[in-house]
């Protein structure tokens, strides 16, 4: 794909769309560049009355010839297809436009570089006014190929590298934060964001290849032949690095970047429906990771994500009454062993697997079952406060929310105004992954919740890749430091650091810092001596039922027995 020719012949491409010289004379220009390294001797477009556009070889010798292959390609189907003889192309304009080469005899075919001949002279042809792209080929917002060209190009490339025992890659890009960009600032600059993700992507894509956009904020590079997966790594870099877009207006800033999934042919499918597919999965593998990231399909995807799709399912027909269970964990005082507060934890009994701890099945429910997941375990935390308030003079209860939509905010500023009005008794978490996603939300969100005399603070700090600005602009009482660097702070000098670090910043802050997943003596012990101020996990005392943490809170009293120190 470094051929100078190659090279030289993309140049031409682009040189010729932006020039104003007439179209046929372009188009002339192109197809006689083009015809020797597509391995052909005869080249036409042709109008939708069978009219030749434009030829090469354009002389009298070859005049008779054009206008036969042009005949030939008027009656072909409405499709690209190859064969021994010729490569036919409709062009995806309208009213139709056709594309056809003939190979000459002894030379090596191709395909790809006749796919992207087509792609220059229809947008060419897109320039007159009386011509306008058709659907089913070219994006019309972004310009490039659509979703149904990129499979034709995808299967011609496969075929191409079946003839010579090679490999094709498909590189699913998936754009993180768009979302938030349309919502802040509207569709219409959101197309303006698609346009600049396709200009950035044209620019990382290598020579011969091809990006195309499949829908919405998704798009799909194909990797022509390739000899190893080392080039499809390195492509797949090249976009996860150059796809980065700052959009700053009326004092808020969003951020676009890129989530990557790849599938290589042969091995991860025969077709490119499927391969499209596996890389999609391999791509939403990367964003549940925290985004920024390449994942390949063959890393244990599909197994993982068919599974997560039958969770999913399943969780769309639960009862929550009679499937969901709050669980009570306490958090103590690391000085004290005082117990001053419990985190509402919800458990699902699954149909064969029993009952599943949130972290199994909260992410397969996915944004859409947020909501339902929220409003229950409100619901469970107002029955909790009824039932148990006499048990929780001085205790603060806390509760991890999933989403900031306004009925959820609606919700929880009913159970605040009843329950902790200037008592603080209720602690909101938001996990970091959420407040990094939409960063003006969760500031409105928590402070609205703050006002009403909730004590509101970040999950599970630590484990994404959060700017410290954005972290500076929360409203937070506490930061809870996510639970891996709970873990190995006490064992591993690379996460003392930075358990050390996000100590130093909740301490900056003037936030307290929580320690979750606390499993063991020394584990409890570092983080007390550290500076951490409240402990939470397995360590101190497993997660109870209703019943069992009022029991429990009776005789405990926070004695030093009660937690097992």
């Amino acid at each position: 794909m470094d051929d100078p020719q190659i090279a030289h012949l993309v140049d031409l491409f682009d040189a010729a769309i932006e020039s104003s010289r007439p179209q046929a004379e372009l188009m002339r220009v192109v197809l006689s560049a083009a015809l020797p390294l597509a391995g052909g001797d005869l080249a036409v477009v042709c109008g939708p009355d069978g009219e030749t556009v434009a030829a090469a070889p354009a002389d009298a010798e070859h005049e008779e010839d054009a206008k036969a292959l042009a005949r030939i390609a008027c009656r072909s189907l409405q499709q690209e297809t190859t064969s021994d003889e010729f490569y036919i192309a409709h062009l995806a304009v309208n009213p139709p436009y056709v594309l056809a080469v003939r190979w000459a005899r002894g030379q090596r075919s191709r395909p790809d570089i006749c796919h992207a001949v087509a792609t220059a002279c229809a947008r060419l042809l897109v320039r007159d006014e009386t011509v306008a792209p058709r659907e089913i080929g070219i994006d019309p917002l972004t310009g490039l190929p659509s979703r149904s060209a990129t499979l034709r190009y995808l299967d011609d490339a496969m075929h191409a590298a079946e003839r010579i025992n090679s490999r094709v890659g498909v590189i699913f890009i998936d754009l993180d934060g768009f979302k938030a960009v349309n919502d802040t600032f509207g569709h219409a600059r959101g197309d303006k964001a698609l346009i600049e993700a396709a200009q950035q992507m044209r620019e990382a894509v290598r020579r011969g290849d091809l990006v195309g956009r499949i829908g919405g904020d998704e798009f799909v590079a194909v990797l022509g032949v390739v000899d190893n997966e080392a080039e499809m790594a390195e492509a797949a870099q090249r976009f996860l690095e150059r796809i980065h877009l700052r959009i700053e207006e009326d004092g808020l800033v969003r951020e676009v970047r890129a989530s990557i999934g790849i599938s290589v042919y042969p091995q991860d499918g025969g077709s490119p429906d499927v391969l499209l597919q596996h890389a999609d999965e391999a791509m939403y593998a990367a964003k549940q990771s925290g985004g920024r990231a390449v994942c390949w399909y063959r890393d244990g995807v599909g197994q993982e994500l068919r599974a997560r799709r039958e969770m999913r399912e399943r969780l769309l027909t639960v009862d929550g009454d009679r499937d969901f269970l709050v669980c009570w964990q306490p958090i103590v005082e690391s000085a004290t062993l005082r117990v001053v507060g419990a985190e509402a934890l919800v458990r699902w009994r699954h149909p064969s697997r029993g009952w599943l701890a949130p972290r199994t099945f909260l992410e397969a429910g996915g944004p859409t079952l947020a909501p339902t997941i929220d409003n229950w375990m409100i619901g469970a935390v107002e029955r909790t406060l009824r039932t148990m308030h006499a048990e929780l003079p001085e205790l603060r209860l806390h509760v991890n929310i999933g989403t900031t939509e306004e009925s959820i905010c609606l919700e929880l500023e009913r159970i605040l105004s009843e329950f902790s009005p200037g008592g603080r008794s209720i602690a909101i978490e938001v996990s970091e992954a959420l407040a990094q996603n939409d960063p003006d939300a969760a500031i409105a969100f928590l402070r609205r919740l703050r006002a009403k005399g909730a004590v509101v603070g970040l999950d599970g700090f630590g484990s994404h890749p959060m700017s410290l600005e954005s972290l500076a602009l929360l409203p937070l009482d506490f930061l809870k430091i996510g639970r891996r660097i709970t873990q190995s702070a006490a064992y591993d000098p690379r996460y003392e650091r930075v358990a050390r670090a996000a100590i130093s910043v909740a301490q900056a802050l003037g936030v307290e810092p929580i320690a979750d997943g606390v499993e063991s003596r020394e584990q409890a012990c570092w983080l007390s001596e550290n500076g951490v101020g409240q402990l939470q996990g397995y360590f101190l005392a497993q997660p109870m039922t209703s019943p069992d943490f009022a029991d429990w809170l009776k005789w405990s009293n926070a004695t030093q027995a009660a937690v097992g120190w």
